[in-house]
């Protein structure tokens, strides 16, 4: 698990559909991987050095992209997509041996799964269904996230990467987000908790005054909203820290909501073969810190999944690097981090403090790397990827 300097592109299967000429480009880069995705939902994809298909691409919303045997799942059940042809790049490309294969597999941000079948969606205060973000505590969604995990682990790849095991935060996963009102992290906090019927059911086995607490996230909400202000994100932050300290259900809420995450990741875990390792994307939230938001806990889930995979994404190298170091404090570890950069906008300059941020990364002793996205950035910036991890492997080894 801790052969230094591992790299991996992460991939779309329309962008590699000619497998051969991918891994080639993969490994003149300098990549000894190539995170797929193998279960996704829309989008909406500029394409800058397509060889084929469309320049601006709409994916299939929540399908995989492989046979998925039926025969595993229960009430709920994915969707393959409907080109065969890109049903065939991860076998293709398992096949090839390149390049080691790690299956990004996208579990509960899924609104084709949760239109048909709203029962199973978070729902906030107000009782409205988010039709983008399957409840894990729904134990059908848990049953779900498992038996698609372990369908993806029998497929011959080196690792299952899965992607938004908890809650997906208010504000993304839908399509044409807007609104009038700024969002904020209090707002967005405060609209993403959960309250369907088995997360009243959970809070209420664990002793949290649930109707107490919706009926007090409303009446917070309600009056923010009535209210001619806009908070500052300091503000917003200062907010959500308060009323963490001052309001025990809420506290004892987001504890349970984490301990469910970090049940359903043990229990992926457990279905998989040993010789497949399981890395967890830990959140969207930056910086890593608020991915309590969404369920994680870091260091709980470093103890029963091989990896967390962290996207570091910021403006600057620096900013990298402080995140990573709080991410280490908080697990314990540098070895079980694989960190996730975008070497292009928006992030990094615009990609040109790549090298500092390798640097950075490798300094604390993180030794595995991933970069997005090879289908989305355009030739130069692959080419100064390439570049920047030639350079890097000749200083890391001197």
């Amino acid at each position: 698990m801790n052969s230094p300097n591992n790299t991996s592109l992460y991939c779309y299967p329309w962008d590699v559909a000619d497998v051969d000429r991918f891994v080639d480009q993969a490994r003149s880069l300098g990549m000894n991987g190539a995170t797929l995705a193998v279960s996704y939902h829309a989008g909406k994809f500029l394409r800058p050095h397509a060889s084929s298909g469309p320049r601006v691409i709409f994916p299939e919303d929540g399908v995989v992209y492989f046979e998925p045997d039926m025969a595993r799942y229960g009430d709920i059940k994915p969707q393959a997509h409907s080109d065969p042809a890109l049903r065939e790049v991860l076998p293709k490309l398992v096949a090839n041996g390149g390049v080691a294969v790690h299956a990004w597999t996208v579990l509960l941000h899924n609104s084709r799964l949760g239109t048909a079948h709203p029962q199973y969606t978070a729902c906030n205060a107000y009782g409205d269904s988010y039709l983008y973000s399957l409840c894990p505590m729904q134990q059908p969604v848990f049953d779900y996230a498992v038996a698609l995990s372990a369908d993806v682990a029998a497929r011959g790849v080196a690792s299952v990467v899965v992607e938004t095991p908890g809650w997906l935060p208010y504000a993304h996963g839908y399509h044409h987000e807007f609104a009038q009102v700024r969002s904020n992290l209090w707002l967005d906090s405060m609209l993403g908790l959960c309250f369907c019927d088995a997360c009243m059911a959970a809070g209420q086995a664990a002793d949290i005054d649930m109707d107490g607490l919706r009926q007090r996230i409303r009446r917070s909400i309600d009056s923010y909203l009535d209210a001619p202000i806009d908070a500052t994100p300091t503000q917003a932050a200062a907010w959500l820290t308060a009323d963490l300290l001052e309001d025990r259900a809420l506290a004892a809420l987001n504890r349970l909501r984490q301990d469910r995450v970090t049940q359903l990741v043990a229990a992926i875990r457990a279905s998989m073969p040993p010789q497949v390792q399981l890395a967890v994307v830990a959140t969207v939230q930056r910086p890593t810190a608020q991915s309590w938001i969404e369920g994680t806990d870091l260091h709980a889930l470093s103890k029963v999944a091989d990896w967390l995979e962290i996207p570091f994404y910021e403006s600057d190298a620096a900013a990298v690097v402080s995140d990573a170091w709080d991410c280490i404090r908080r697990i314990g570890t540098p070895d079980s981090i694989r960190a996730i950069l975008r070497p292009g906008p928006p992030d990094l300059g615009d990609g040109a403090q790549l090298p500092q941020a390798l640097q950075g990364l490798w300094e604390l002793g993180i030794r595995h790397f991933g970069f997005y996205n090879y289908g989305m950035l355009r030739r130069d910036r692959l080419q100064a990827l390439g570049a920047a991890l030639h350079s890097f492997d000749r200083r890391s080894t001197t």
